[in-house]
């Protein structure tokens, strides 16, 4: 990846002749050669939110900004069709080691404003000094792209690139545009790293003036990854209650094969659970606004689904109270382990006489997804079971066991060591 270095940003702003900020009209962003003087106030969101209201030379004075700080570095990865740098941030603590690898782009369409400043406030926190930023810092590494459409927005372009292409559709073209030829090219490099990406979240707005993720169906997709975007959704709507739709609010992949022209295409058809990949829909709209406390629960949902943030200032997520699934032991294990879970464990033994017996069903997959085992699959009444599990058969890695009957379900991981 090419480095930019972000003093020579700096420098060449300072040269472009400058519209003062008085004289500048909030929704014409072509007239912002340098930037505004205030775009986290809320005064500027709110005159911004019906408009394009964030140009590409103000992402390069927040990205001048942003560099100041030890943990972030500024890359150019490539160049879109006008020949415009598409900026990359990579943020992480100063040490060195391994860490869980986040990716987030935005403004795929210049006129969801919304999706920018829900990344930006992403990127405040993660450099804030709050407890849960400093364990995402140190624990991941993020590679966040703010603008990846600048040539859209400097045009004016509702959805669509210099070429009237919509980038988020264009993955499957037989030449794809060059913006969307250089996100692949990032995905490759990034994929190919020891430390691959393990969430990858595509920032959008929506005129349905609703907070939401676009949930894939286990009919498209598969019944793990399904059970991994409920459970991201859940905990980031915990961090933000009443802020975010549940996962039933946008459903999308009804049927395989799933479509292949998004971004979110690319990640399942290569990398299907290894990777959560999700889009995120804000609010377009008057009523737009609690963009800190969406990226504050965005965050700690991604802090929650790679086993970072265990403990939170928010409430904690819900947890079904008529299934419990206990840790595995051993865990590690070779060959055979033994996992426990109960059926409403809160009922007395009294009480547990007058209820009706219910489906269970316990499985096992592997990180890709595909169903290893099925341990448990009857009608059983509340009580405590446990059921062992053999993997003689199988190779060393992370394993998942997923309890589920009605509409409740738990899961959790195991460590097969050979």
């Amino acid at each position: 990846m090419k480095r930019s270095i972000i003093a020579s940003v700096a420098i060449v702003l300072m040269a472009m002749h400058c519209v003062p900020a008085s004289a500048q009209s909030l929704f014409a962003p072509k007239e912002d050669p340098c930037g505004y003087p205030d775009t986290s106030s809320a005064q500027y969101k709110s005159d911004a939110a019906l408009n394009w209201g964030y140009s590409f030379d103000s992402l390069r004075v927040d990205l001048a900004r942003w560099s100041l700080s030890p943990f972030v570095r500024v890359d150019s990865v490539g160049a879109t069709v006008q020949n415009r740098p598409m900026y990359m941030m990579t943020i992480q603590d100063t040490t060195t080691r391994l860490r869980k690898r986040v990716w987030i782009h935005a403004r795929t369409h210049p006129n969801e404003v919304q999706g920018t400043w829900v990344t930006n406030e992403i990127i405040r926190f993660l450099l804030s000094s709050k407890p849960e930023a400093i364990k995402l810092r140190d624990s991941c590494i993020f590679n966040i792209m703010p603008m990846y459409n600048p040539d859209g927005v400097e045009l004016a372009k509702p959805r669509e690139n210099a070429n009237n292409i919509d980038l988020e559709s264009n993955w499957n073209a037989a030449t794809p545009q060059a913006e969307v030829q250089a996100l692949k090219r990032v995905f490759l490099q990034l994929m190919a790293q020891p430390n691959p990406i393990r969430v990858a979240l595509n920032m959008h707005s929506a005129y349905a003036c609703k907070r939401y993720f676009v949930y894939h169906t286990a009919a498209g997709t598969s019944s793990l990854f399904a059970t991994m975007q409920q459970t991201f959704i859940g905990y980031a709507r915990t961090a933000f209650p009443g802020g975010i739709e549940p996962y039933t609010y946008f459903t999308s992949w009804p049927s395989t094969p799933p479509p292949t022209q998004y971004p979110e295409s690319w990640f399942w058809y290569n990398h299907h659970e290894a990777v959560l990949a999700n889009t995120y829909e804000d609010k377009n709209c008057t009523a737009a606004g609690g963009y800190d406390s969406t990226a504050s629960a965005i965050l700690i949902a991604v802090g929650k689904h790679l086993g970072i943030l265990t403990t939170t200032s928010v409430a904690e997520e819900v947890v079904p109270s008529d299934l419990k699934l206990e840790q595995n032991y051993p865990n590690p294990f070779n060959p055979t382990t033994t996992i426990r879970f109960a059926l409403n464990p809160s009922l007395s033994q009294q009480e547990r006489v007058f209820e009706e017996r219910v489906r269970v069903i316990l499985k096992v997959y592997d990180v890709l997804g595909r169903e290893v085992a099925t341990l448990v699959n009857e009608n059983l009444a509340p009580g405590s079971y446990e059921t062992d599990f053999s993997a003689l058969n199988l190779s060393s890695g992370i394993y998942l066991y997923r309890l589920e009957s009605g509409n409740s379900f738990v899961t959790k991981r195991m460590t097969l060591l050979k």
